[in-house]
C-alpha cells in the first residue's frame, strides 16, 4: 500500500458563518483535485471553530476566584485560565506552566484545547462544540457534490503522555471508525493478537499534520489518498470519536 498526502493550498481565511463545506469544495476545484471514493480529508479544528463562531474575545472575559487561583498555581494569565475553565469538565493537573483538563467532549489535553494561533489578535478559539457533527456535515456535502464516499477527520495538535512533542490527533470523524481492532487476528508467527487496537484516525491525523505544519504553513486541509479503509469504513453517522477515548477506570492518568 502506498499513500499520497496532499496539502490543499490557497485555502481562504475563514470567518464566522462561512459555508465551510462549500469553501472546501471550491478550494479542491481551484487546485484541480477531484475527490475519489475512500479519500480521507483531514481538516484543522481551528478552521471549524472559526466558521461556527466558536471563539472568545479575551478582553470581554470576566475572571472568577477559581480562575485567579489557577492563575497563581500555573503562572498563566487569569483570563486565559477563565477561558480554560469555561471549556472544562474537570481539572486533572495544575502546576507551574501546565494545566491538564478533561474537556466536555471527554478529551484529556492541555488547556482544554484552547488555541490562540491562526485567529485574530485578541481572540482564542475553543475546540468545536461537536466535531463529529461538523465532520458529518462536510462529508455529506462533498459526497453529494463529487458523487463519492469519502471520510472526514477534524484534527487538533496535542501532546502525549510519556513522549516529548505534539502530534496531530482526531477530535471528530465521519465515514470511518477511529480505531482498528486487530484482536483475534494472528501475527507473522500465527500467534493470536490479544490486545492490539490501532488508533487509525489519530495516525491519519498525524500523517496530515506533517504537511499542515505547526506555524505559518497555511495548510489547514490535507487529502490522504490510497489508505485501505476496509476495516474501519462506515456510514456517515455510524462512528464517533468517543470510541477512541479511554474510560476513566482504565486511564492511569486520571
Amino acid at each position: 500500500m502506498s499513500l499520497e498526502i496532499i496539502g490543499v493550498e490557497n485555502f481562504p481565511i475563514i470567518e464566522e458563518n462561512d459555508d465551510l463545506a462549500r469553501i472546501i469544495c471550491d478550494t479542491l476545484n481551484y487546485n484541480n483535485i477531484k475527490l475519489e471514493d475512500d479519500d480521507v480529508l483531514v481538516l484543522a479544528e481551528t478552521v471549524v471553530s472559526k466558521a461556527e463562531g466558536n471563539y472568545v474575545k479575551i478582553e470581554d472575559v470576566v475572571v472568577s476566584d477559581k480562575a485567579k487561583d489557577i492563575s497563581l498555581k500555573s503562572g498563566k494569565d487569569a483570563k486565559q485560565c477563565q477561558i480554560i475553565l469555561d471549556n472544562t469538565k474537570k481539572i486533572i493537573r495544575c502546576q507551574t506552566g501546565l494545566i491538564i483538563t478533561e474537556t466536555p467532549h471527554g478529551f484529556i489535553c492541555a488547556n482544554s484545547g484552547i488555541d490562540n494561533s491562526n485567529c485574530r489578535e485578541g481572540y482564542v478559539t475553543p475546540l468545536p462544540v461537536d466535531a463529529d457533527r461538523s465532520a458529518r456535515c462536510i462529508k455529506k456535502y462533498l459526497d453529494e457534490v463529487f458523487d463519492v464516499d469519502v471520510s472526514v477527520i477534524i484534527s487538533d495538535t496535542q501532546g502525549r503522555p510519556w513522549r516529548v512533542g505534539a502530534v496531530g490527533v482526531a477530535i471528530g470523524i465521519s465515514g470511518i471508525h477511529p480505531c482498528t481492532d486487530f484482536r483475534g487476528s494472528s501475527d507473522l508467527y500465527g500467534q493470536e493478537l490479544m490486545s492490539t487496537i490501532e488508533g487509525t484516525a489519530d495516525e491519519l491525523a498525524s500523517a496530515a499534520s506533517l504537511v499542515m505544519g505547526q506555524s505559518d504553513n497555511g495548510i489547514c486541509l490535507v487529502l490522504i489518498r490510497g489508505y485501505d479503509n476496509s476495516l474501519v469504513k462506515c456510514a456517515i453517522d455510524e462512528a464517533s470519536i468517543i470510541e477512541s477515548i479511554r474510560d476513566e477506570e482504565t486511564d492511569v492518568f486520571r
